[in-house]
């Protein structure tokens, strides 16, 4: 099988490009919002872990 050749004017090749970068900007935001959030997650996983640790430290009649 031989390859597809495609043959795309400059304007052609302008639409996809802004096609593409409208498909792309929601997932672009989204990543940029889970970036912005790793750090209250880390928070949340060393109080996690630090509420646990003081839960196992607690003895029953204490």
């Amino acid at each position: 099988m031989s390859p597809l050749t495609v043959t795309v004017t400059p304007e052609q090749q302008a639409a996809m490009q802004e096609r593409l970068a409208e498909a792309f900007q929601p997932l672009m935001q989204m990543r940029e919002q889970l970036r912005a959030s790793i750090p209250a997650l880390r928070l949340g996983a060393r109080l996690d872990e630090a509420l646990r640790q003081q839960a196992a430290a607690v003895t029953p009649g204490q």
